[in-house]
């Protein structure tokens, strides 16, 4: 299970969820002070794909800890969920794999604008979230 005491998931479950998802935020420390990136991303197996636009952003994620985390909403049920995971964020580099992240991200050409990222979670957490 998850970090959090109140996780609702496995980390099975969390991936499986975060696999639904194509939109989620990116949370990192950048000059010591918290920031937060809307990302799209994708999950490969057991790795999270994901392009960040910001030039300062990129270079700060690089061979850093950092958080992605994302909602959704169980069709049937109309339940809410967010998933979160958390690890070592490392850049891909050379063009095939640019190319074919560019492609699975939905990102137009192979020209992709900012860096390409590859995060593997050593943590995932996540939960139900009650109607407000």
């Amino acid at each position: 299970m998850g970090f959090i005491e109140d996780d609702d998931f496995d980390d099975a479950q969390c991936l499986a969820l975060l696999g639904r998802g194509r939109f989620g935020r990116v949370a990192l420390s950048l000059k010591a002070l918290p920031i937060v990136v809307p990302v799209n991303y994708i999950v490969s197996g057991e790795e999270i794909l994901f392009a960040i636009p910001l030039d300062q952003v990129a270079k700060a994620l690089d061979q850093r800890i950092a958080a992605l985390q994302a909602d959704g909403v169980e069709e049937d049920s109309g339940q809410r969920w967010t998933a979160l995971a958390i690890g070592i964020v490392r850049r891909l580099e050379g063009i095939e794999i640019r190319r074919s992240v560019a492609a699975s991200l939905s990102l137009p050409g192979s020209d992709v604008r900012g860096e390409l990222f590859r995060l593997q979670p050593a943590v995932l957490s996540g939960r139900w979230m009650d109607p407000l």
